[in-house]
């Protein structure tokens, strides 16, 4: 395969594993579209050049990139902590905190899964895709207290890997579901306290790397004979 003729979209390009992958395509020569969300925000540069193109997915999609996609990874995503429904009130007023949820609803459906949804869908009618690649989460099939809007979208998003399978064959389509390989808080001793517990809950007893996740997605979107999968990275966290 000349890797030189191949373009790989990556949405979600400018930071954390979104980054990884786009850099990861680079380094294999291939010629990478990196999204983010605006103009305005402007990334780090990368390894090599890059197609930029930009998109808030919270907006309609108004216009595709122009280069012609052969693969495309979808890993941008919105996370929000939201409200533990048993502490919601009867009260579903404009200014409750029920008005609040369904907001919220709203738009993780929108960033996670009809977004998605629309640039595959489309970009396949445009000029058919070879495959599609999606980040999820290891907890789309568990949920937390203040997260249900997320869980939701991201179990959602498990059957639109499942449903684009089906529905764009014979381009391929699967999805990865990384555990905690970055720290989701900045202060050092709650880091450590986060990553011990994470380390005892898990098979390998340790914390994933970024890199273990961009090798699972890249073995995906090459894998001839996969589709309609999603590959767990989570060291084993669900199996005690």
């Amino acid at each position: 395969m000349n890797r030189a003729h191949t373009t790989t979209l990556v949405t979600g390009a400018s930071r954390r594993i979104g980054r990884a992958l786009a850099q990861a395509c680079l380094a294999r020569g291939e010629r990478v579209v990196a999204h983010r969300r605006s103009a305005d925000a402007v990334p780090e540069p990368f390894a090599a050049p890059v197609d930029a193109w930009c998109w808030d997915m919270l907006q309609p999609l108004d216009s595709l990139p122009a280069q012609d996609i052969d693969h495309l990874i979808l890993s941008a995503s919105l996370f929000e902590r939201g409200h533990a429904w048993n502490a919601l009130s009867a009260d579903g007023g404009a200014a409750s905190a029920s008005a609040e949820e369904r907001e919220r609803f709203a738009r993780h459906l929108q960033v996670n899964l009809l977004a998605p949804w629309e640039l595959a869908v489309r970009l396949n009618a445009r000029r058919p895709l070879r495959s599609v690649t999606m980040l999820l989460d290891t907890y789309l099939d568990r949920s937390f207290p203040g997260h249900a809007a997320y869980q939701v979208s991201r179990a959602a998003g498990a059957g639109l890997v499942r449903a684009l399978a089906a529905e764009l064959t014979p381009c391929r389509v699967n999805a990865v579901a990384p555990g905690t390989v970055l720290p989701s808080v900045r202060d050092p001793a709650q880091r450590a306290e986060q990553e011990d517990a994470i380390k005892a809950r898990t098979l390998l007893g340790r914390i994933g790397a970024v890199e273990d996740v961009v090798d699972a997605a890249m073995y995906l979107r090459d894998a001839a004979y996969v589709t309609g999968e999603i590959l767990r990275v989570d060291g084993g966290r669900f199996k005690l």
